[in-house]
């Protein structure tokens, strides 16, 4: 019988190692974080107001007209419009920066830029327009709180793309590296899912 022996093959080598957030995108998710709490502390308050404090007609009726307070729903779904589509441009802008495609990222960055931008005006003409203030009743308190914290937080988003843009205009960014952009577009789709959040329950429901 031979006595030779049988060769064994090495083990894989284990490792330690697991996938790791970058801290500056750990940043961003913390700071998400802490806008949804603030957030829903916002949005608590409005369903006290409209469930606690108001009359059974809501939105509130106007004192001097005797009319409830209107809100123009068509013109703020065609606004949200413009909103959730900037978080396909903003994605697309990632995506072709994954493949290498600097034109493209810029493009997308500009889109979304613009969208953005053009959905902060609608929101200023609105409230140009609006028949009612934040000094009329819990309605007016709580709906210009609520979209007025919103608008601020869009703001922000934009001059967190304008940077990204600047940034990309000067070659900062690759593939292997875009946690920067990747940070500042998670914060804009979390800026367009509270939108439509916003518009489905104080100007729909």
């Amino acid at each position: 019988m031979s006595t030779e022996a049988i060769p064994v093959r090495a083990a894989p080598p284990v490792t330690d190692e697991v996938p790791r957030i970058s801290q500056g995108m750990l940043a961003m998710l913390l700071f998400i974080g802490s806008e949804v709490m603030l957030f829903a502390a916002l949005f608590a308050a409005y369903f006290f107001a409209r469930f606690n404090i108001a009359d059974n007609v809501w939105p509130p009726v106007d004192p001097a007209t005797g009319e409830p307070f209107e809100l123009p729903i068509l013109m703020t779904a065609v606004n949200t419009a413009f909103l959730v589509f900037s978080s396909f441009t903003v994605w697309w802008a990632e995506h072709r920066l994954m493949h290498g495609d600097r034109r493209g990222m810029i493009r997308g960055l500009w889109v979304t830029i613009m969208l953005g931008a053009t959905f902060l005006i609608i929101q200023i003409n609105e409230y140009a327009h609006l028949s009612f203030s934040p000094q009329d009743q819990a309605f007016g308190s709580t709906f210009y709180v609520l979209t007025g914290a919103h608008g601020l937080h869009v703001f922000v988003g934009l001059s967190l793309l304008t940077v990204m843009l600047i940034r990309a205009y000067r070659g900062d960014f690759s593939p292997s590296f875009a946690t920067p952009l990747t940070a500042a577009s998670a914060y804009w789709h979390f800026v367009d899912v509270v939108w439509v959040l916003l518009f489905i329950l104080v100007y729909l429901l």
